[in-house]
C-alpha cells in the first residue's frame, strides 16, 4: 500500500484535495454552475471524507437539471501526506488556516469560470472546526464586498455540519484538551514521539494496527495511517487544537452572517437571498449541551414560520439519527 493511493484527484495543483464535477451535456449557455466549498474538522485531512463528499457528488449528479455542481476540498497546511509533503518550519495556527481557506475558495471560484466570464454562485460546507472557518469566510466576504466595488463571487448558502463554533473548551473533550494541550512544548513532544514510533513500523502494519484499535473503515485507516507517518501532522493537529482552546470562545458574528436567509445579498450583482443551515449533533463531546441550546436560542430556528424566517435568523436542527460528531470517520457515505 502507498499513500499514491490518496492523492487521485488533485485540483488547482494541490496533491491533497478532492475536486468532483457533475456531468451535464448542456451547452455553456444553458449551465448555472455551483462550487460547493468543503472545509474540513481537525485533523484537517480531506480524505476523511472522500465517501461523504463522492455520495454527495451521485445524488446532485442525479437531480441537477441545468445546474452543474462542482465539489472541492483541501487538507489544511500542515498535513501533508508524505512523500509529497514539503515540511514546513513550524505548525501553522487557525488564523493562518483561514487565510489558507479562503484563497483557495477564491482560486476556485476563478478556475470555474465559464468561458464568457461567469462566475459560479458558491456554496461554503464545513466539519467541526471547519464550521468557525466557514462564518469566518463569511464575515470577510460581506465585509470585503461592503468595502470595494469588486464582486469576487455569488456567495448563496452555509451548511455548518457539527460545528465547533463557540466555547468549545466547554465541551467535554474540550474541558481535557484545555488542561493538557497548553502545557510547554505538548504538540512538539507528542508529534516527536508519534513520529519517531510509527517510523518503525512498516506502513502495511501501522495500517492493520490502526483499524484493530480504531475499528474504522478502511478508507479511514488508511489516511489515519498515512496521517501518522506525515512529516508534521500529529504536531500540526495538537498545535491547531489548541489554537481552538483559545480563539473559540464567544460568538462574534453578527446577523448578517447569522440571519444570512433574510439578509439582503452578499454581493453587488445579486441581491437574492440566500441560507445558513446549521446541523447540531444530539449528544456531541465537542460542543457543550448548554452552547448549543444558546446559539439556537439566541440565532436559530428549528421550524420555519409561514413567510420565511425571523431577521437574524439561521435554520438549526439537531440530529435525531445518532450520527456521531466523527461521521467522516465511520458511514459517511449514508449521511450525504
Amino acid at each position: 500500500m502507498s499513500t499514491e493511493n490518496l492523492l487521485e484527484k488533485p485540483c488547482l495543483g494541490q496533491p491533497d484535495s478532492l475536486c468532483y464535477s457533475t456531468p451535464t451535456a448542456l451547452s455553456n449557455e444553458e449551465i448555472q454552475d455551483y462550487l460547493i466549498f468543503f472545509i474540513a474538522g481537525n485533523p484537517g485531512l480531506i480524505y476523511y471524507y472522500e465517501p461523504f463528499l463522492s455520495r454527495l457528488k451521485f445524488l446532485l449528479s442525479s437531480s441537477s437539471g441545468n445546474a452543474r455542481f462542482h465539489i472541492c476540498g483541501h487538507s489544511y497546511k500542515g498535513f501533508e501526506l508524505w512523500p509529497y509533503a514539503k515540511p514546513l518550519d513550524h505548525p501553522v495556527g487557525l488564523e493562518d488556516q483561514i487565510k489558507h481557506q479562503e484563497n483557495l475558495l477564491l482560486r476556485h471560484v476563478t478556475d470555474y469560470k465559464d468561458p464568457s466570464g461567469k462566475i459560479p454562485k458558491v456554496i461554503l460546507m464545513g466539519h467541526s472546526v471547519g464550521a468557525y472557518v466557514l462564518l469566518e469566510l463569511i464575515q470577510r466576504h460581506v465585509e470585503a464586498v461592503r468595502a470595494s466595488d469588486v464582486d469576487d463571487f455569488d456567495l448563496i448558502g452555509g451548511i455548518l455540519l457539527f460545528p465547533t463554533i463557540a466555547e468549545i473548551a466547554q465541551s467535554p473533550l474540550g474541558r481535557v484538551a484545555k488542561l493538557v494541550l497548553p502545557l510547554p512544548g505538548f504538540a512538539l513532544v507528542v508529534g516527536t514521539v508519534a513520529r519517531g514510533l510509527t517510523y518503525l513500523i512498516p506502513l502495511t502494519a501501522l495500517k492493520v494496527m490502526v483499524k484493530l484499535v480504531t475499528n474504522f473503515p478502511d478508507y479511514a485507516a488508511k489516511t489515519t495511517t498515512a496521517f501518522l507517518k506525515s512529516p508534521m501532522g500529529v504536531r500540526q493537529a495538537l498545535y491547531l487544537a489548541r489554537d481552538e482552546m483559545e480563539i473559540i470562545t464567544e460568538p462574534h458574528w453578527n446577523k448578517e452572517v447569522w440571519g444570512a436567509a433574510t439578509s439582503p445579498g452578499t454581493n453587488k450583482r445579486d441581491t437574492i437571498n440566500w441560507n445558513l443551515m446549521v446541523y447540531w449533533g444530539s449528544e456531541d463531546k465537542w460542543v457543550a449541551d448548554h452552547t448549543r441550546d444558546k446559539l439556537i436560542e439566541a440565532h436559530g430556528i428549528r421550524n420555519e414560520p409561514r413567510g420565511g424566517l425571523a431577521e437574524g435568523k439561521s435554520r438549526m436542527e439537531v440530529d435525531k439519527d445518532g450520527i456521531p460528531h466523527d461521521f467522516c470517520t465511520t458511514i459517511s457515505k449514508s449521511h450525504a
